[in-house]
């Protein structure tokens, strides 16, 4: 089970993770076509100046904007109000952003044509509220290029024995070598990503087994996600992560950007079929004649000839999914038809962004450890005691969970004091300075686990988990999963104030799905009043495990994560 949440930063993860250099490369072209077009046309005797704003994917933008200065040149020279073309190319989920809240006459990011790499984004505004109103249902494609699997073609253990074969499967941990990460777009920030969610699902199927697995993919794969479209030349050579491309940035890395003495990539097809980027042309201001008018030129120069080719000479495919021969002879791609589906719609698109959000979401996790008498039992079955079992989940949590959770630490027996707990240490990031230079608050818990002790007496289990979890609700954050993590040696035996009944009642009362704080119970050996941690973990959407088998740990803690996928209607 790969558990590696706090490695080092990889050349991979360095160089497809530069927001702030993306923004500003965006920022530089906004500025200078802002500046750029008004200046050409001061002298054009025009009593106005209005602008078709036209927005693409990184990968197209180059043709949008030649097609954009071709209409430019076709129509100067007039008088009275002129209407130019500009084009920039912008991430997608900027522009969704904008038109999912609604246009108005200020915005400086909406487009009125827009041309994301895939369908998909177009939908996600449709379905958004409020909304800008597209009215196309079936916008016209530019291009195509198939979503694949990308390696340097001397890399092993990828693809079958037919050349350019591969498997979804093999993107997940346990079945390809550890020390070859998977790189692929943050599913809210591409196509690819999406498609990626969705084989994923696809392959696992539903229930509590295939959320476990998703929760573990996900977690593999983040550390390495790109914040926005991949350029295979920030990558290779020099690191051999599998990638997830658009096939015709395979065809560009190597075909125009690969140094003479690296190997070219290969383009791996899933047999399992794979999702068609097809570079909608999209008019978001139908209701403007003079836009749409104008729109529809440009779509015309996009099909004349010296355009198509100037796509082909770039690597994309027909519409139709055809490749010309200047694609098909291209290295590392494989020529002729591609096993492609359109699944990626409706509830199937929003759960590919839906799953990958509430996984990678950062967590606040309060977690409480019975030190009560009985952790000193030894564990059934085996000859550990209970508190050394709960010392070693501690330290797995630890392990489990990346440097943005903000974490906690109390230990719960009577002998603390009239409160029955130790609040060790409240809640803050992993990252954290320690007490030292060197340290990190992670460093430190990780010191503390370590060094439980058993302090006797009662756990006051019923009056901690009340107390934590309206600590929980007292300090709620809106950008992470929030949640109390129980280590239970035994029942509470009455040693609380409050009863098992009023405290379901409390907690059920107190659950707000608008902002759940979620239960996890884990308990350590026999239980004889399972049933009854049981109901407290599910009044908050959460769940109790019992095990008896240390190596079990693991799996728990992910299929306590993987409860995410539910909350706030889990068993509802």
């Amino acid at each position: 089970m790969t558990n590696g949440r706090h490695r080092h930063p990889s050349r991979v993860r360095q160089a497809v993770q530069s927001p702030l250099g993306i923004a500003a490369i965006i920022t530089v072209l906004l500025i200078v076509l802002t500046l750029m077009v008004p200046l050409g046309v001061r002298f054009l005797g025009c009593s106005q100046t209005q602008y078709l704003r036209v927005t693409s994917a990184l990968g197209i933008a180059p043709v949008l904007q030649e097609a954009a200065a071709e209409f430019n040149n076709r129509n100067e020279g007039g008088s009275g109000t002129c209407l130019y073309a500009q084009a920039s190319e912008l991430p997608p989920h900027l522009v969704l952003t904008e038109l999912a809240g609604g246009v108005t006459a200020s915005s400086t990011i909406a487009p009125d044509v827009w041309v994301p790499e895939s369908s998909a984004w177009v939908e996600l505004v449709r379905i958004s509220e409020p909304a800008t109103p597209i009215t196309e249902t079936e916008p016209r494609s530019l291009a195509s290029s198939p979503v694949v699997l990308a390696a340097p073609e001397d890399a092993e253990g990828i693809g079958g024995d037919e050349p350019h074969s591969a498997s979804w499967t093999e993107v997940l941990p346990g079945e390809r070598d550890p020390d070859r990460p998977v790189v692929m777009v943050d599913p809210n920030r591409g196509a690819d990503g999406m498609t990626t969610m969705y084989a994923v699902r696809d392959e696992l199927g539903t229930g509590d087994e295939a959320d476990a697995a998703m929760t573990e993919f996900v977690r593999d794969v983040q550390l390495d996600s790109a914040f926005g479209e991949i350029e295979p030349s920030g990558i290779y050579p020099g690191a051999e992560p599998l990638t997830v491309l658009p096939e015709q940035a395979v065809w560009e890395y190597n075909e125009r950007e690969r140094p003479n003495d690296s190997p070219p990539l290969e383009a791996h097809y899933p047999s399992e079929g794979t999702v068609s980027l097809d570079y909608p042309f999209v008019v978001t201001t139908p209701d403007d004649p003079e836009k749409s008018a104008a729109a529809e030129e440009l779509y015309e120069i996009l099909h004349e000839e010296e355009f198509r080719e100037r796509l082909r000479d770039m690597g994309f495919r027909e519409p139709d999914g055809s490749t010309s021969p200047t694609v098909a002879q291209g290295t590392g791609i494989a020529p002729g038809d591609v096993d492609t589906h359109d699944g990626l719609t409706g509830d199937r698109l929003l759960a590919s962004v839906e799953d990958w959000n509430r996984l990678s979401m950062p967590s606040r996790a309060l977690v409480l450890v019975d030190v009560s008498a009985a952790a000193a039992e030894d564990l059934d079955g085996g000859p550990e005691a209970r508190i050394e079992v709960a010392r070693g989940a501690a330290q797995l949590g630890l392990e489990m969970f990346p440097d943005e959770t903000d974490m906690g630490l109390w230990l719960m027996s009577d002998e603390h004091g009239p409160e029955g707990r130790e609040e060790l240490e409240d809640l803050g990031r992993l990252d954290e300075p320690g007490d030292t230079p060197d340290e990190t608050r992670r460093d430190r818990l990780h010191e503390v686990a370590e060094n439980i002790e058993v302090e006797g007496g009662g756990s006051r289990l019923y009056d901690n988990i009340l107390a934590a979890y309206q600590h929980q609700q007292d300090n709620y954050a809106e950008d992470k999963i929030n949640s109390v993590i129980m280590l239970v040696a035994d029942a509470d035996n009455g040693s609380s104030d409050i009863e098992h009944a009023e405290l379901v009642a409390e907690l059920q009362d107190s659950f707000d799905p608008q902002e759940p704080v979620t239960m996890f119970i884990i308990a350590f050996g026999d239980q004889p009043d399972a049933a009854e941690l049981d109901d407290i973990a599910r009044a908050t959407s959460g769940t109790s495990f019992v095990t008896e088998d240390p190596d079990e740990i693991g799996e728990i803690f992910l299929d306590s994560i993987s409860r995410r996928l539910c909350v706030p209607d889990c068993d509802s």
